[in-house]
């Protein structure tokens, strides 16, 4: 949306994109196809697809293919997808200054005149070029990184080019565009064939998967994903309140960290710390914004402070000893019941209560690496797209620490009134998982496990040197077979375990290595397993570099299946050593079998009870299902080799005090049955992606600061159903005109997945927002560029029967949201 309004700015309605360029992505999702056509374009295409797929392609010109990436959607969003030889020019017609290229030498006063040799070498690339595709016209890429350094020599010679190929006249060349391209295949009329599949993983030889990217930096991975929902709560406040500070610096840094090797991890350490510098500049403004709605909401001035290391139990705001009130902001549109966690003095007693000062019943679990903290758990209702006030209050008294057994019985348990989870003491690790729901138990276990990540030191034979990098995980074990290699357990994988069991939230505590343990917790009532996990510095003086993977190991019948996200929308059927449009090969069956899990993945039984497990994820990683049952989530890597594909460097990340990067982070687990799992999971993704925003203030008198301040507030006037999520509220008056905003709304669920969500669901615009009334509405494209009715997408000939297209939605305002739909509105408004 950012560089599409900066155009429409810049360089009017002319400059509106109508062909998606995803030259040098590697690995090419669904959703984004999805998003293309949402946006009006009628094309897009990319350089890198796998080198397999490609050699299948190419001999019978299926390079290019109608891409139909959501069956919600049907027919709306068929794309036209074309994969391009490279993305740099033609063998030997690079025209940069230092390329070693020959120029077009064409004057006759001075030797070396060439013009007919590159014009007959130039035609015959162009031939060979035309033999992979069909109809008359191709498309050259004439540039790569680091082009057109001196832009003369380019033109200058390519001027050249196109004259004397067309005195030639076997072919006729000239300057064009991606969209121009498209139109003349839309005019050819042919028929093409369809492709319902992603083109996730991507490789360039046998033994070169570029899969370690869905991992690697994730502390960036991680950031990006925090300030997206900072971003979120931002403009929320800042359409609310018209705050004098502004959004736009992390909008920015946002745009800029989408780039394809920046949230990537794909990048050199000095650059990912310049992403993580506008980031952080961006939050910093953000702050602002939000210190401000959050006391316009209050109805006062307060100083208020946050925590940004909350999740390394780091908090001055509350572990100072000094009585506090949080205030908590909800980005979502529907009300929300969650447990917080906060560190507090050890020792130390506190009362807590609402925001009307009746008491919260509260607890004190360990904070397992620092004993002089407690952590302090208590639930909170959130109003939607509200605020809330709990205060926490030292009552002078003594706490005694909380309460940590170490096992006592063969089996010990956990449970929470959905989910009852035993534990073996004798290895330390789960055991089973009984839904109390259904009292259905699911065998069930979790461990840690590390690859040896390949040095490249092998036979050089089909690639055989290759090493694993920032881009590419290469495990170095068992190759050219289809069973994978396990990974090696963590210090044998016998885990040290102890349990907490206080009101409101039980949990074991794991610790499988000095450097790695994690936490399994159960809040009363939540349908979700929290598994919060800290990885590093991971151990490297032996060597070896090493890639860490969170096993989780069921009894389910899989058939050799998992389902993986699409960018967080739609699921995605992955079968091993499998691909749906090609034969595959098998050269790495670990790294070959990964998938990006943006924030989710789930085994389903394929027999008897249909039973799911579902891990939603807190960032990027990567994901597999090895054996049949077993799911893995790679969460970290350290390498001490490059794998030579232009970083440069060893993803050798030393943290901030150069022994090594420490992660933290949260995966939730949900065991239910697969017709109940779709609801479930979807809630717990929303959470775990836009969770609540934290301020803290001081506090003299509980009593006090309800008489003087607004401690609880909902902005909108009806919360939205619950399969309608609110993707965008924000001010637009930088980019359209004042008093503008873009309102966007999509829908959660597939078509069949629930149901009852999966159905369509109507929303009342003029009921949404109770401090905001919409005057105006215009539907839009996605990216809020042009008006929806302004788009004219081609609809292409294919090859598979389509069905019949969704029917025209209505203009407004009581709206119609469809499976899978995202709806984009500009609207003018005013504040009340």
């Amino acid at each position: 949306t950012l560089g599409h309004q900066f155009l429409l700015k810049e360089f009017g309605t002319d400059a509106i994109p109508k062909t998606g360029w995803q030259i040098d992505p590697f690995g090419h999702s669904s959703f984004m196809a999805t998003l293309y056509a949402l946006m009006g374009f009628n094309s897009w295409f990319f350089a890198r697809s796998d080198y397999q797929d490609w050699n299948t392609r190419a001999p019978i010109k299926n390079l290019e293919t109608i891409m139909r990436p959501s069956a919600s959607l049907g027919s709306a969003v068929n794309i036209f997808t074309g994969a391009m030889p490279g993305y740099g020019p033609i063998d030997g017609f690079d025209f940069d200054y230092d390329s070693g290229d020959a120029p077009v030498q064409d004057d006759p006063r001075l030797e070396g005149v060439n013009v007919d040799n590159r014009v007959d070498k130039f035609v015959k690339e162009c031939l060979e070029q035309s033999n992979i595709y069909r109809t008359n016209n191709i498309m050259l890429s004439m540039g790569s990184d680091f082009n057109y350094l001196n832009a003369n020599t380019w033109f200058k010679n390519l001027d050249k080019l196109i004259h004397y190929v067309n005195l030639d006249g076997r072919i006729n060349a000239f300057y064009s565009t991606p969209t121009q391209y498209t139109d003349e295949k839309y005019k050819a009329g042919l028929t093409w064939s369809v492709k319902d599949d992603d083109y996730f993983p991507y490789a360039d030889n046998p033994h070169a998967f570029w899969t370690g990217y869905f991992t690697s930096r994730p502390a960036i991975k991680g950031y990006v994903r925090s300030r997206s929902n900072y971003l979120q709560a931002c403009r929320q406040l800042e359409l609310q309140f018209d705050t004098s500070a502004r959004s736009q610096t992390l909008w920015e840094g946002m745009g800029l960290a989408q780039h394809h090797d920046a949230v990537s991890g794909t990048e050199k350490q000095h650059v990912a710390n310049d992403y993580a510098r506008h980031l952080s500049e961006g939050t910093a403004e953000c702050k602002a914004v939000i210190d401000e709605g959050l006391n316009r909401l209050l109805g006062g001035s307060i100083a208020l402070a946050d925590c940004p290391y909350l999740n390394q139990s780091d908090c001055p705001a509350t572990s100072a000893g000094k009585s506090f009130a949080m205030i908590a902001y909800n980005p979502l549109a529907h009300q929300r019941v969650e447990y917080v966690r906060l560190p507090i003095p050890a020792g130390r007693r506190v009362s807590v209560s609402d925001y009307r000062g009746a008491p919260i019943t509260s607890s004190l679990t360990p904070v397992y690496n620092n004993p002089s903290l407690n952590t302090l758990v208590f639930p909170v209702t959130v109003p939607a797209l509200g605020h809330t006030t709990v205060f926490v209050n030292y009552t002078g008294e003594t706490a005694p620490p909380p309460a940590r057994e170490a096992p006592s019985d063969a089996i010990e348990t956990i449970e929470n009134g959905i989910y009852r989870i035993a534990f073996d003491t004798a290895t330390g690790l789960a055991k089973t998982i009984t839904d109390l729901r259904t009292q259905t138990t699911t065998q069930f276990s979790h461990t840690w496990g590390w690859y040896n990540a390949s040095d490249g030191n092998v036979p050089n034979k089909d690639n055989r040197g290759q090493a694993s990098g920032a881009y590419i995980f290469r495990p170095n074990c068992t190759e050219n077979v289809p069973t994978p290699c396990r990974p090696y357990a963590v210090s044998g994988a016998t885990p040290v375990v102890s349990f907490t069991r206080v009101a409101g939230v039980q949990e074991a505590r794991q610790v499988f290595a000095p450097w790695l343990s994690n936490t399994v917790r159960l809040y009363q009532g939540s349908d979700a397993i929290e598994v919060e996990y800290t990885v590093g510095p991971i151990p490297f003086q032996d060597g070896l570099g090493k890639e860490i993977v969170s096993v989780w190991s069921t009894d389910l019948e899989t058939s050799a299946t998992v389902f993986t996200d699409s960018n967080g929308r739609d699921m995605q059927k992955r079968v091993r050593n499998y691909r749906p449009t090609w034969k595959l090969n098998v050269t790495d069956p670990v790294s070959g079998n990964y998938y990006p899990v943006d924030s989710s993945i789930y085994l389903r039984e394929t027999s008897g009870s249909a039973r799911q497990v579902t891990v939603v994820t807190d960032r990027s990683q990567g994901g597999a299902s090895l054996v049949d049952g077993q799911l893995e989530l790679m969460v970290h890597r350290r390498l001490l080799h490059d794998d030579d594909r232009g970083v440069g460097e060893p993803l050798n990340e030393t943290g901030v005090d150069g022994k090594g990067l420490i992660i933290t982070g949260i995966h939730r687990v949900i065991v239910s049955s697969a017709s109940a799992a779709p609801k479930l999971h979807k809630t717990q993704k929303e959470s775990l992606t836009f969770p609540l925003v934290l301020s803290f203030a001081p506090l003299d008198s509980v009593q006090q600061f309800i008489a003087k301040y607004h401690t609880s507030s909902t902005g909108v006037k009806q919360a939205l159903p619950a399969n309608v999520h609110l993707l965008t509220a924000m001010d637009n008056s930088f980019y359209g005109a004042t008093g503008t905003m873009l309102l966007r709304l999509s829908h959660l669920f597939e078509t069949g997945e629930d149901s009852v969500l999966s159905n369509p669901v109507t929303v009342d615009l003029n009921t949404l927002f109770s401090r905001i009334a919409l005057d105006t509405c215009t539907e839009m494209s996605v990216t809020a560029n042009q008006p929806l009715a302004d788009v004219h997408r081609y609809v292409w000939n294919t090859q598979a029967s389509e069905p019949a297209p969704l029917p025209a939605q209505t203009a407004g305002p009581v709206v119609t949201i469809r499976p899978m739909e995202i709806r984009t509105w500009s609207c003018s408004y005013s504040r009340v």
